[in-house]
């Protein structure tokens, strides 16, 4: 079996990444009079160097690489597949996810399913960074800065064995410190990836305990209600799938010693869904700011316990609608509203008409649903 065979990913590194690897362990980039050929010395000045080719172009560069990779893995004493990793990802952090299913017949993943689960975690990322850029106990929505942290995150190659993928949160690091190991600052986005790894330690210890208070307590370090209700989500439509998440941290930054160990895999399961669902309740009662919002949006749904045609039956009876609340530069939001009979009477005829609707009121998270309360001011634009 060839090195390539074995680590596959070895076929994506690029002599500026190598180069990029060297520089950063002191080798000293030496002139050669074939421009074609990369040559670096080794920082202990004891005459060992390395060779390679300037280009991926070149036929010998795979025999090169693969020989240079052998060379490094014995004077820094690591297995190759983790020097690939230090090459490759010496700059961002990366969430492993691995799928098992209990069909071993099931060889491909449902299309739908698959890209449910990209959504899924993509807003669990996109949270925890909200979650430290403004900590909440929970947000009725994805804030901007949410948002923007996930679109630089990359899906990254999937991995042999079961169904595997990544998630690539890429770190401002400095290439080349201007002191020699002087330590790397903590930049913003090792901030959320350590947060993610907290909450996943936090759950852990939270199912041994059998008590989510602890998940609950530490929620401006760890899970926010959005992170839980959204890991509870991947669980359910995963329908009977093993899922487990493993954080792999940027080699060029270390991260706190109690998240070091934290590189086995966390895995969701029964428990950690009731442990998570009684996490979540808890940090969604959470009031939001007192202050009036105005909600404008198309109505989706009207709902009465009583049908319209009996008027003394329909005057005490209860009548929500739903309205798709359009935020800006926001996705929309559900918002659920009681209403008196007259105004519920011109919801029916706003909704058969296709006209939006304009109200003001408190949001409030009730469960999992968001209801206006002590709204005023109906009307229909």
């Amino acid at each position: 079996m060839s090195l390539s065979d074995s680590y596959p990913s070895i076929d994506s590194l690029s002599p500026r990444q190598v180069s990029a690897f060297l520089r950063r362990k002191g080798w000293k980039s030496q002139a050669f009079p074939n421009p074609d050929l990369l040559v670096f010395l080794s920082p202990d000045d004891d005459g060992a160097s390395i060779v390679l080719p300037a280009s991926e172009a070149f036929a010998d560069y795979p025999a090169k690489l693969r020989g240079c990779l052998r060379s490094l893995s014995f004077i820094y004493d690591i297995d190759v597949l983790e020097l690939v990793h230090q090459i490759a990802y010496w700059d961002r952090d990366v969430l492993k996810i691995r799928l098992e299913s209990p069909l071993q017949a099931e060889q491909l993943l449902p299309l739908d399913y698959a890209s449910q689960m990209i959504a899924k975690y993509r807003d669990f990322i996109a949270f925890a960074a909200a979650t430290e850029a403004a900590p909440r106990k929970f947000y009725a929505k994805l804030t901007r800065s949410g948002l923007e942290f996930a679109k630089q995150c990359m899906f990254g190659h999937t991995f042999i064995g079961s169904f595997g993928l990544t998630i690539e949160c890429p770190l401002t690091l400095e290439a080349e410190l201007p002191i020699p190991d002087a330590p790397q600052p903590r930049p913003f986005q090792r901030a959320v990836t350590e947060r993610i790894a907290t909450g996943y330690n936090d759950m852990v210890h939270a199912m041994e305990a059998d008590d989510p208070e602890i998940i609950v307590r530490n929620h401006s370090a760890g899970f926010s209600g959005n992170m839980c209700e959204l890991l509870n989500d991947i669980y359910t439509i995963s329908a009977g799938r093993s899922i487990s998440n493993r954080m792999i941290w940027s080699p060029e930054l270390r991260p706190p010693k109690h998240l070091i160990s934290l590189d086995k895999p966390f895995r969701l399961n029964d428990r950690s869904y009731r442990i998570l669902k009684a996490a979540s309740e808890a940090l969604h009662t959470v009031d939001e700011p007192e202050e009036d919002k105005g909600i404008v949006g198309r109505i989706t749904r009207l709902q009465s316990d009583k049908p319209p045609v009996a008027s003394d039956e329909f005057e005490i009876a209860s009548r929500t609608i739903v309205v798709l609340w359009e935020i800006e530069k926001r996705q929309p939001l559900r918002m659920h509203i009681e209403l008196p009979l007259e105004q519920y009477r011109q919801a029916c005829d706003a909704h058969k008409n296709g006209r939006k609707i304009s109200i003001f009121g408190k949001p409030k998270k009730d469960g999992r649903f968001w209801r206006l309360k002590e709204h005023h001011s109906f009307k229909i634009i």
